[in-house]
Parts: structure tokens; C-alpha cells; sequence
């Protein structure tokens, strides 16, 4: 008869073959989870990376101004060495900060885009007059900008200190450039008194040169 024909069926493994399905069912919903976890974690990690490389110490102030954020004074321990410094002038010539060495030295960066740095211009040309026979140099870094604009500014503000161009870099990531403008205070052993990050007014400039003028 048919029905003694097949061999009886065991009921736990008939019950048991619904249950198949459910393992790759479960790895799936898993494998999607994951997927959409990454989906939303990648993006920010992306955007994390990009902002530490933009804000790093090495990295260019890209337009911002230290002025923004307010003025800090840094001084520095004694005997802290100048970072080398050896660039082109607007003119070609060359700036080589340790040829200096044996006269106290103020050291600008800036840019003419630098709104803080055109207002403080008129202070650094008249700090100068005044302090020209004591001895004093102005040096100016010119960053993130073209020689060309810095010329035609130098030129029309009656600017005429050596200006090199940091072309690469190298300048702000040697002196760890925050914004701008900053301006840094070496004494004449060519160690680093102090910096200003921020606008520079006439009473922080004369604290700040006492220093390094031996008052």
C-alpha cells in the first residue's frame, strides 16, 4: 500500500526544517547593521581627520586672525633658541634671521588680507624711527599672500624693512603660527624673548621690547 510504502517520518526533524532560514535571516539583519553603522561613522571620521590637518601647528592660517580670538602674550624660557629663518625678500634678496645675531629684532608675520596686521602697520614703521639708532631691526614674514600685493602695501604705507615670503611654509610651522597677525621678540643673543598673538597696541609693544632692548 502507499501508505506503508515510505519510511515514517521522524516529527523533530519535520518541526525542525521551518527553522533553516532563520540563521541567514539573522546574519543578514547583522550584516545590515554593521553596513549602516559604518555608513554613519566613516563620514565623521573623514571630517575629524580633515579638521585635525586644517587646525594642526604646521598647517597655514588659511585667512584666519589671531585677533579673532583675542590677544595672548607667550614668553618664552631663557635660552630658547630662534628657529632658523631663511627666506627670499620681496625684493630677492635674502632674510636670514641669525645674521641679525647681536642686534634685538622684531619679527612680524602677517598678510594684506590681515585686517589687525594693516592697522598695526603704522605702529611697527614708527617703533622703528624711534628705535633705528638703539639698534632695533623689523623683519616681516609675509604669509599666505602674494609678493605683488605686499609690494604695492609696503610701497604706499612707506614700509621699508625686509619682508621675506614664506612661500612653503616652512617659516609658520617652524615658529608654530596660531594666526595672524603674530609678531615675536628676539633678544640680540638670538634667543626668543616673547610673541603676541593678536593685534599689536603701543603699550603691548613697548612691554614687550623692553625686554629685548635691555631696559
Amino acid at each position: 500500500m502507499a501508505e506503508g510504502s515510505g519510511a515514517p517520518q521522524d516529527p523533530a526533524q519535520h518541526a525542525a526544517r521551518p527553522t533553516r532560514g532563520r540563521p541567514l535571516r539573522s546574519e543578514r539583519r547583522l550584516l545590515l547593521g554593521v553596513l549602516l553603522v559604518l555608513a554613519l561613522v566613516l563620514p565623521f571620521g573623514a571630517w575629524l581627520v580633515d579638521r585635525a590637518g586644517r587646525t594642526g601647528p604646521s598647517a597655514r592660517p588659511s585667512g584666519t586672525s589671531a585677533a579673532d580670538t583675542g590677544v595672548t602674550v607667550q614668553t618664552y624660557a631663557a635660552g630658547t633658541p630662534a628657529p632658523p629663518l631663511d627666506l627670499t625678500t620681496l625684493d630677492g634678496g635674502t632674510l636670514d634671521l641669525a645674521s641679525y645675531r647681536g642686534r634685538p629684532v622684531l619679527l612680524n608675520f602677517w598678510a594684506t588680507w590681515c585686517a589687525p596686521c594693516v592697522r598695526e602697520f603704522p605702529l611697527l614703521r614708527r617703533t622703528l624711527d624711534r628705535h633705528r639708532a638703539g639698534g632695533l631691526v623689523v623683519l616681516g614674514v609675509l604669509v599666505d599672500d602674494t609678493p605683488a600685493r605686499a609690494r604695492r602695501f609696503a610701497r604706499e604705507h612707506g614700509g621699508d624693512w625686509p619682508v621675506g615670503v614664506d612661500q612653503r611654509g616652512g617659516a609658520v610651522g617652524a615658529f608654530k603660527l596660531i594666526g595672524l597677525p603674530e609678531t615675536v621678540f628676539v633678544r640680540p643673543d638670538g634667543t626668543l624673548a616673547s610673541r603676541v598673538l593678536g593685534e599689536l597696541t603701543q603699550a603691548r609693544l613697548d612691554a614687550q621690547l623692553a625686554p629685548i632692548l635691555g631696559r
